[in-house]
């Protein structure tokens, strides 16, 4: 807890938070408790919330002054917007600043049509020498950020950047052999690992990707995937899986496929997608013995 309170305070300068507006806040959540709970509020309750709130702003304090050297965000000029479907877009970006992250990371994104809204999305590359950073993004519906940068985004606009967060990064992943399981726009984040994997100088452990779409036309991202097959990486082996249509697989579901495939309880897994095929892959893998603190995935991250 500490250490995701710490992170969410680094995240929060790029909102201008200051340490008096913790003090509002407390003071806010206090009241709003307090009238809520109405006779079933008692001094014994509040002194506990109030440890609570105390505990995670201290975190998140600590954590906004330990990041003091480093922007509180990144402004980064579009290089490339490629529109791919009706409503996939893929962008490269590069920042006027080094951009510090690990494959596997996400980053919020502010477009400067909705100042002040930020969303999540993966880094889908490992770092690159020319610093350039590359979004997938999905249109989730009308109005939002999603819609901004799938639909009004240019070539030359400047978007910003939050610090990157996340663990599901591959700093364990020296030990074990991979599985990684994505569907939708989660494949940024299985790209980012296999590029991070390809970029490494260290033995490379055996990979499985399990690559999950609807139908073969939500494949957005062929020219990747076809040159991954031809570099014959002999560490990997991808998985596609397509629910409905030409070439539909057996299973249906990436997660019947998974479970379906072999035996994962040595290995360490990785997981992205939309919330309900990471719940159900990651529901399948724990039921096949495969333990909890060796699936990684970002809780709340999944439709990016």
């Amino acid at each position: 807890m500490t250490a995701f309170c710490s992170r969410l305070g680094r995240d929060h300068r790029k909102l201008g938070v200051r340490p008096v507006h913790f003090e509002v806040f407390e003071a806010a959540l206090a009241e709003a408790l307090r009238r809520s709970a109405g006779e079933r509020w008692v001094e014994a309750l509040e002194r506990a919330w109030l440890r609570m709130v105390r505990f995670a702003v201290a975190a998140m304090v600590d954590g906004a002054n330990g990041s003091l050297t480093e922007p509180a965000y990144w402004n980064a000029t579009v290089t490339d917007h490629q529109v791919r479907g009706p409503d996939v877009a893929v962008l490269r970006v590069r920042t006027a600043e080094p951009f510090p992250y690990r494959a596997g990371q996400f980053a919020r994104v502010q477009s400067p049509l909705l100042p002040g809204a930020w969303r999540p999305y993966t880094v889908a590359c490992a770092p690159r020498p020319d610093g350039e950073l590359e979004f997938h993004v999905r249109m989730t519906g009308p109005g939002g950020v999603s819609e901004a940068l799938v639909a009004h985004t240019r070539v030359g606009d400047v978007l910003r950047l939050g610090p990157a967060q996340g663990s599901t990064t591959l700093d364990e992943a020296r030990d074990r052999d991979l599985l990684i399981v994505a569907g939708g726009t989660g494949w940024a984040t299985a790209k980012a690992l296999i590029d991070g994997l390809a970029q490494s100088r260290a033995p490379r452990p055996t990979t499985h990707l399990f690559l999950g779409a609807r139908t073969t036309a939500d494949l957005y991202d062929t020219a990747t995937l076809a040159a991954l097959e031809h570099r014959h990486h002999p560490w990997l082996r991808v998985v596609p899986v397509i629910g409905a249509g030409r070439g539909a697989s057996e299973e249906g579901s990436v997660d019947a496929a998974v479970a379906r495939y072999g035996d994962w309880s040595r290995h360490l897994a990785y997981v992205s997608g939309p919330p309900g095929m990471v719940a159900a892959v990651v529901r399948r893998l724990t039921e096949a013995n495969l333990p909890p603190d060796r699936v990684r995935y970002d809780p709340g991250h999944g439709l990016r």
